[in-house]
């Protein structure tokens, strides 16, 4: 395959490193099949490489790939196809009700709206729709990444309590008045959906199946500690031991979890992980809002990463990662956009914009810095691939790495005037956005090339996916949304019924505590 040369008027080869290192103005990467060959000044590589392809140029900005560490597939998003948000607890009942649109389709669009912002690896933390095809949905899933170009690590998801609410689902379901929940019984009956037993058995032939791709990695996902037994998280820790695999779960997105774990347990929900042998450096939490202070010294001294998904957190009032205190203590902090960002649309670059303007708030009376430009960039980068096990592979662009390549176009950046003391890389993270994205390259290969796809017909995958959210839902999809929007009442009473506590640490905005 012949060499590639990849060129910026800066390259950005390791965002932790920097300000001090890590950059290379007026410089270029080789790529040679799926790795970095090389890094350094432009001019130097033309010379070793003279007949290289040569993409970019000096008004582009050249970084890794940008790693998205909490994603569920959605191309199509809660908004369009029709739920605003809510307060997480209420507003699950109603994604429940969300269409059951094609889920291949679904996932390679989704996929091509993370690669249009620069996203060139994933994390699927998997979280089915169609409760009646779990092999068959997560089999199209892992299908769509693997078609759209796209590095992914797709975690299997397994559930076996709490349906509902926090509670057991026999003593919720029969406090349910009208017969409603004999009729959700009945309906979960003619759904039939997968057991623990199910899970595992998919989760090995999936990793059998796919142990040789070169971009697609199985992980399993118990969804959150109140929804998966002791007993399912423990055979879970223990396969994934035996296929030497990682973990992502949910963990403490909100109060109400954290008032669950300490209800459950007697202790924390990551003190409870940590007594069972749950934790490690190949376990990573999605969301985790709601830690306490000795809750981030186990995660630190574990190696246990954290997913800080800030758009999410917001639209689903949920409250704020504490990720300017993780980062202190030593915690591994990535970035999320759990396909429901601020606006709607994918875009990682103001995803971590908006991560660093949030951990900007007041801390105390002292100096207390918040996260820069850099430290956020290296979440989106180095520690992400650290959040997913792939240290050492992606994250950099360094000899050895994959060729996981990003063209920024600096231009919107810079222009009309920058002040030449203004940090490249701050000009990007303060103004650039994923539209200006014009070349992605996934594993050496170009998969967009001047804003547009390579090898994927956008116009018919769209078109393929609006056919399959307008169709007509099944007799029996029907039957359940129905009986989702008879339940979300109750669900809310639910918990409108827990007392809460006040509890630190959590960002209050306009407090100095």
């Amino acid at each position: 395959m012949a060499a590639k040369l990849v060129r910026g008027g800066f390259v950005v080869t390791d965002a932790s490193k920097l300000p001090n290192g890590g950059l290379i103005e007026q410089g270029a990467v080789a790529v040679e099949g799926d790795r970095i060959a090389a890094a350094g000044s432009y001019d130097e590589l033309k010379g070793r490489y003279p007949d290289a392809e040569e993409l970019g140029s000096d008004r582009h900005v050249v970084i890794p790939g940008l790693i998205n560490t909490h994603h569920h597939g959605w191309g199509l998003s809660s908004l369009q196809l029709g739920f605003t948000d809510g307060y997480l607890e209420a507003w699950i009942p109603e994604i429940w009700q969300i269409k059951i649109v094609d889920a291949y389709l679904d996932t390679l669009w989704g996929d091509m709206r993370n690669i249009r912002s620069g996203v060139t690896t994933l994390l699927h933390a998997a979280y089915g729709r169609d409760w009646s095809n779990y092999e068959g949905e997560t089999r199209a899933k892992v299908r769509g990444h693997a078609d759209s170009g796209i590095r992914a690590a797709y975690a299997v998801h397994a559930i076996d309590q709490h349906t509902f609410v926090y509670q057991d689902d026999e003593t919720f379901l029969a406090s349910l008045p009208g017969g409603l929940g004999d009729r959700i019984k009945a309906i979960l009956g003619e759904m039939n959906p997968a057991g623990s037993d199910d899970f595992f058995t998919l989760t090995e032939r999936l990793n059998d199946e796919y142990a040789d791709h070169p971009r697609i990695t199985i992980m399993m996902c118990p969804i959150a500690p109140q929804w998966c037994s002791d007993g399912l998280l423990g055979r879970i820790r223990e396969r994934a031991t035996d296929w030497d695999m990682a973990i992502h779960l949910h963990c403490l997105e909100s109060p109400y979890q954290r008032e669950f774990g300490l209800r459950s347990y007697g202790t924390t929900t990551v003190d409870h992980l940590r007594e069972i042998g749950f934790l490690g450096p190949k376990v990573s939490f999605g969301h985790a809002v709601w830690m306490t202070e000795r809750d981030m010294d186990i995660c630190a001294d574990t190696g246990t990463s954290v997913c800080h998904n800030p758009s999410s957190n917001l639209r689903l009032r949920v409250g704020i990662l504490p990720a300017a205190r993780l980062l202190e203590k030593g915690v591994n902090v990535s970035i999320g956009m759990d396909g429901t960002t601020i606006n709607d649309d994918e875009d990682m670059l103001q995803e971590l914009r908006l991560a660093a303007k949030l951990h900007r708030l007041p801390r105390g009376l002292e100096h207390t810095p918040a996260p820069s430009s850099f430290d956020v960039l290296a979440m989106g980068t180095a520690n992400g691939a650290r959040s997913l096990a792939m240290e050492g592979s992606i994250g950099k662009l360094e000899p050895g790495f994959k060729a996981d390549v990003v063209l920024v176009d600096a231009e919107p950046a810079t222009k009309p005037y920058l002040d030449p003391r203004v940090h490249i890389v701050d000009a990007v993270l303060y103004r650039a956005r994923g539209m200006d994205v014009d070349t992605v390259l996934i594993d050496g290969e170009v998969v967009l090339r001047d804003k547009a796809f390579v090898s994927l017909n956008e116009n018919d995958i769209v078109q393929q996916l609006v056919a399959s959210a307008e169709a007509e839902p099944s007799p029996l999809a029907a039957r359940w949304n129905q009986a989702l929007q008879e339940l979300q009442p109750h669900v809310a009473r639910f918990y409108e019924r827990w007392e809460m506590p006040a509890y630190e640490p959590c960002y209050t905005v306009n407090s100095l505590s």
